[in-house]
């Protein structure tokens, strides 16, 4: 019978295999307590947003128990988290589910104060995310490729789209940084329609939520992100 820990490290195994392979994944992103008590489906991997749930007893046994390979996020407030966690507080929250995860995701701006955290989850085999979030616009191209760090297994931009231009800047990135592993994002409702193109393009990661909560502006349900993408 294979042991809990056995799992997780198939877990890590497989994504890295998949992105290895530019498989295309949904990720169902759970950020309500109260989506902790249903059983994760319709989705690749769940990402448990640990800004928004806490550390406490409930969410360490939903990540023991998960059958789907782990996404651990805790963002801070100024990236969108909802919790006032310095960044010794992530760092712990991080490394307390670290032993579940087969994914993290941390700010490209964190990826120094929070080096420790990246180190011991290289170790593992664990997939480091490396994102950036624009609430208010689309940077340029090679303001997103300055951002590029080699320590991010894939670098993940959620970037507000207001115009089709937008559109066309998040399109011209999987040009621009051919061969990397990427997942793009807009947000808004003229970003949230686009999702299903961005996944067209080459967006590796792509988010919709579990539950009622989304954790991004405009998000999809992932039940309907990921039958639209089947399609």
């Amino acid at each position: 019978m294979p042991t809990p820990q056995s799992s997780f490290m198939k877990h890590r195994g497989r994504i890295n295999q998949h992105l290895s392979d530019r498989k295309r994944l949904t990720v169902g992103a759970i950020a309500d307590p109260s989506t902790l008590s249903i059983k994760p489906a319709d989705c690749d991997l769940v990402e448990l947003r640990l800004d928004s749930l806490g550390t406490g007893e409930n969410v360490h046994r939903f990540a023991k128990e998960c059958p789907l390979p782990l996404l651990i996020t805790a963002r801070g407030s100024e990236e969108g988290g909802q919790s006032n966690w310095s960044k010794k507080e992530r760092e712990h929250a991080y490394r307390a589910f670290l032993p579940y995860a087969a994914l993290i995701d941390i700010e490209l701006r964190d990826f120094e104060p929070l080096d420790s955290i990246i180190d011991d989850a290289k170790k593992l085999g664990i997939t480091v995310i490396g994102s950036l979030h624009d609430f208010e616009a689309t940077p340029e191209l090679a303001f997103l490729t300055e951002k590029i760090d080699p320590k991010a297994d894939l670098h993940k931009f959620a970037l507000m789209a207001q115009s089709p231009n937008d559109i066309r800047k998040h399109l011209d990135i999987f040009e621009g940084l051919s061969g990397r592993a990427l997942s793009v994002m807009g947000m808004g409702p003229l970003g949230a329609a686009a999702r299903p193109l961005m996944a067209e393009a080459g967006s590796l990661l792509n988010y919709g939520f579990l539950g009622t909560t989304p954790t991004a502006p405009n998000q999809w349900p992932v039940r309907l992100l990921k039958a639209t993408l089947s399609i």
